[in-house]
């Protein structure tokens, strides 16, 4: 994988080797006493063991593909007097990260729970971030139910101390294991009593919509071959061969700053879609570009709303792949505009030799060079895999970009890979988008209610307006050229049947023209249409009537999310708005791939 411009930088960031666990659990007054709460929480610490240990075997195993910083173990909690403070004091103390995510500002939480106040103040103390959500100390149980969905959203498992009964309210333990497994996410149970034994529930188990948190269809014994499982398919790249060959090709990709394929702009160019651009030549106009845009949005959204987060790892992980596919599709594209028009030009050589008086030699040579960078061409596009690579690459970005939207909003989160029933990754894109994810961790601050109809505005114009711009540009840009292209080849097809009607009269009414130009109307009535040919050719492989449509149509959705957005004020309105954005990006990029996968480099 090794053609391109030049290196710049040192490669795509390897992910940081991590976990992130979460914690839900009974408050105080349901937990055991005596000696059974002290049994409570060796369990408790037992699970955070096996869960380190666990994913320390995994980094051993993996370590070409992960960073070399030491491996972090984070805990994520809301500091809830009980299950919550007793798991983050047992974090704490066995090395892990702490980071909190309280319901309501802090002062407010401690005058709520005055019992667990002085604790709490020491876990925060002791804390990496704060996360201050928005939450009414007159009403709280809306923002306990932030707290759960915040708490799920940023973490890969989650134990649960519960007693295993349905939710008796809203915001409690049952409602947060609820979400964990609607969502897919893998829940350690430890009951609070001590008699019961530890399960695992998770939904990839037995691939079922899970929709009741008392459904055990998904539930195991906590044995640690079922837990390294639940690892493995958490933290290690897919066991596939062929998508861990792909996941090691993207870490040693360098930057291409020159490129050097221009067939596909030069088409673009010549049928008067768009003019060529220094971004056709150079990546250096893209790099600047993205840089711009990711300050702009620093600007207007991080930090300016009480909430912050550092998007540095997650800035450059998007911007190598953004560029890498931007290559990428140039050279494929470029690769069919070549292979099309160099099949037209070997029927013109072919014919050629009945109308110039070159030498025959030189004539099959040119035939045979044309034919032969064709082979070429075709051979090392599907060896260099410059179409997966250009299909993985904008995947990948396209997952990575709206991920500080969903960071910034606190309990919002990216959909799980595969499904809710299923969710394991099956491409090395969704485990190195999911590692990158849980990389970032929570973002800090207290997020205040009267910011968020600001904060909503600033995602809606900085994450959503740009989209759909683009979107609108390119539907625009497709059905120009699909337009001129059809034209051009229709052109020719009619100079054919004009050649062809010209050349029956003169048969009829002037044989003698016949005998003086008959050998160049063989030569056009046949080049002509194979350069129609050639034409229609690339207007199939492009698509470009339909990528136009499916454009236009994520273009009005994402609008209709925007305009939502921008009105709103209430904090899981715009956490479920955003998602959805994200999910209607994903969704234009699944049609487009299965389509796109139809359209393989090849000969045949």
């Amino acid at each position: 994988m090794g053609e391109g411009g030049g290196a710049a930088g040192l490669g795509p960031p390897r992910p940081p080797f991590s976990l992130t666990v979460g914690i839900t659990g009974h408050r105080s007054e349901a937990l055991p006493t005596g000696d059974a709460l002290d049994q409570l929480a060796v369990r408790i610490g037992q699970a955070l063991d096996a869960l380190r240990k666990g994913a320390l075997v995994i980094l051993e195993r993996e370590r070409e593909v992960f960073a070399h910083d030491p491996p972090c173990f984070t805990l994520v909690s809301p500091l809830a007097g009980g299950a919550d403070q007793m798991a983050a004091l047992l974090a704490v103390e066995q090395g892990w990260e702490l980071q909190a995510v309280l319901p309501l500002p802090s002062d407010d939480c401690a005058r709520l729970e005055p019992e667990a106040a002085d604790r709490l103040q020491q876990l925060l103390a002791r804390s990496r971030c704060v996360l201050e959500l928005p939450g009414d100390p007159a009403s709280p149980i809306d923002a306990y139910v932030m707290a759960g969905r915040a708490t799920v959203a940023h973490c890969d498992l989650l134990i649960a101390v519960w007693d295993g009964l349905p939710a008796r309210g809203r915001g409690g333990t049952a409602e947060t294991v609820e979400l964990a497994l609607t969502r897919g996410t893998p829940i350690l149970h430890i009951p609070p009593d001590g008699t019961a034994p530890a399960t695992l529930l998770w939904s990839a188990f037995d691939p079922v919509v899970v929709t009741l948190p008392g459904d055990r269809a998904c539930g195991r014994p906590a044995t640690p071959e079922a837990l390294r499982t639940i690892l493995e398919a958490m933290l290690a790249p897919p066991a596939v061969d062929s998508e861990r060959r792909f996941a090691r090709g993207f870490l040693a990709e360098t930057q291409r700053l020159l490129r050097w394929r221009l067939e596909y702009p030069l088409l673009m160019a010549l049928t008067g879609t768009r003019a060529l651009s220094r971004r056709d030549l150079s990546a250096r106009s893209q790099i600047a570009a993205d840089q711009a845009e990711w300050h702009a949005y620093r600007e207007t959204c991080v930090g300016c709303h009480g909430v912050s987060a550092s998007f540095d790892m997650l800035e450059a992980a998007y911007g190598w792949s953004d560029r890498l596919a931007t290559h990428f599709a140039q050279i494929y594209r470029s690769s069919h505009v070549l292979n099309f028009l160099l099949a037209a030009l070997g029927v013109w050589l072919g014919l050629s030799g009945l109308v110039l008086h070159a030498d025959p030699a030189l004539l099959a040579l040119a035939e045979f060079l044309v034919v032969l960078v064709v082979v070429v061409n075709t051979i090392t596009g599907s060896r260099r895999c410059w179409h997966q690579r250009w299909l993985d690459y904008r995947q990948l970005a396209e997952r990575l970009r709206p991920m500080r939207s969903l960071k910034l909003l606190g309990i919002a989160a990216p959909d799980p890979p595969g499904t809710a029933a299923e969710p394991i990754a099956g491409r090395w894109i969704d485990w190195y988008s999911a590692a990158m994810w849980r990389t970032v961790g929570c973002p800090a601050g207290r997020m205040r209610r009267e910011d968020l109809p600001t904060l909503a505005a600033a995602i809606a114009e900085r994450e959503l307006q740009p989209q759909i711009a683009y979107n609108r540009a390119a539907a625009t840009q497709a059905e120009r050229l699909d337009g001129r292209l059809e034209h051009v080849g229709l052109a020719l097809f009619i100079a054919t049947l004009l050649l062809t009607f010209l050349t029956i009269a003169a048969l009829e009414f002037a044989p003698e023209l016949i005998g003086r130009a008959g050998n160049w109307t063989t030569v056009l009535s046949a080049g002509l249409p194979a350069l129609g040919t050639a034409i229609f050719g690339i207007r199939v492989q492009g698509d470009y009537r339909a990528a136009a449509n499916r454009a236009r149509h994520t273009a009005a959705l994402l609008d209709r999310i925007a305009r939502d957005l921008r009105g709103t004020s209430d904090l899981p309105r715009a956490a479920d708005l955003t998602e959805q954005a994200a999910r209607v990006m994903l969704a234009d990029l699944g049609e487009w791939r299965l389509v796109s996968e139809l359209h393989e480099l090849s000969l045949g």
